[in-house]
């Protein structure tokens, strides 16, 4: 293909996502950065971000792009991302403004995927709703959460998740919370499924109960994680093979603290890779992970998976 041919297409594609814009009334940016809107506050440029204001609008945009044959992916608040340096020439569809108001109705609460995870655990305990009180120091959003199937502690969100809205067709479709696979820090959904919010179903408690175990809940991630320092939380899944957490094997390795450049295994934690300075470089957080997976394989025969997901550049 001659640069004039692919220069023509990325003109035509450009043409087809203002008028989809347009057209649905969405709010859509360009000369915007990952660095900007990852928690690790790396990566590299973006093309096109796009930030629907509610479900319905998301589920459209998603089919207007896909009918147009335009590569997108979902991005919450980034707390679990690392971008890649490189041009990313698809769609960023941002959740960020996805956030609606909590419904309850009895044990029931119903969320939109924008909506902040530690905001919401505080709103369904001020509420005397228990199920979730583990998750309040886990940054992200709700769609994230549910994702990956976040979990601290004793609790996990597909436990206690009764209805998942997705787009389909131009829709928002429910289904089933019991039809998803909810397994550790994966589930079943498939790759370019747009999640848009959820339904928990939640056990009534005191909420001065509830509180203070969030409360403590949270003590003991402040006194074990990195905070205020740019992460993306836990980098590797704990081995099911193992009883020893990644953590433990990385730092009786005596990794805390190596340095690949502008990223750095957390002193604290040493499943945390945390990056420092304004030029920060995906490039040396990911060096600094394979240096990691690699290390652990070869001394402990473990083939360490990411928990954060690894965003390619062309890779929509």
């Amino acid at each position: 293909m001659s640069e004039a041919t692919d220069e023509s297409q990325i003109r035509q594609r450009d043409v087809a996502i203002d008028e989809i814009a347009a057209r649905l009334g969405v709010r859509a940016e360009r000369g915007r950065r990952f660095a900007e809107l990852t928690s690790l506050r790396v990566g590299g440029s973006i093309d096109w971000v796009i930030s629907p204001q509610n479900e319905g609008q998301a589920a459209a945009v998603v089919h207007a792009l896909e009918e147009a044959g335009i590569g997108w992916r979902p991005l919450g608040s980034g707390s679990n991302v690392l971008a890649d340096d490189g041009e990313h020439h698809y769609v960023v569809l941002s959740l960020k403004d996805l956030k609606g108001e909590v419904r309850f109705d009895g044990d029931l609460v119903q969320v939109s995927a924008g909506y902040s995870l530690p905001r919401l655990c505080v709103d369904v305990g001020r509420q005397g709703l228990s199920g979730i009180e583990d998750l309040g120091g886990i940054p992200g959003t709700v769609g994230g959460a549910l994702w990956m199937n976040a979990g601290a502690y004793e609790h996990e969100i597909g436990k206690v998740t009764e209805i998942v809205r997705v787009a389909r067709g131009g829709q928002v479709v429910e289904i089933p919370g019991s039809t998803v696979q909810w397994n550790y820090r994966h589930t079943s959904f498939a790759e370019g499924e747009l999640l848009l919010g959820a339904t928990l179903r939640l056990q009534p408690d005191d909420p001065e109960k509830i509180l203070a175990r969030m409360e403590a809940a949270k003590s003991r991630r402040m006194s074990t994680q990195p905070h205020g320092g740019r992460s993306a939380g836990c980098f590797f899944k704990n081995p099911p093979e193992s009883i020893v957490g990644t953590g433990k094997i990385i730092d009786e390795m005596g990794m805390k603290g190596v340095r690949r450049g502008t990223a750095v295994v957390s002193p604290i934690h040493a499943n945390f890779i945390v990056t420092e300075g304004e030029n920060a470089r995906a490039e040396d957080a990911l060096a600094l992970a394979e240096e990691i997976r690699e290390r652990v394989k070869r001394e402990h025969g473990i083939e360490l998976e990411y928990e954060v997901e690894l965003w390619r550049a062309n890779e929509p």
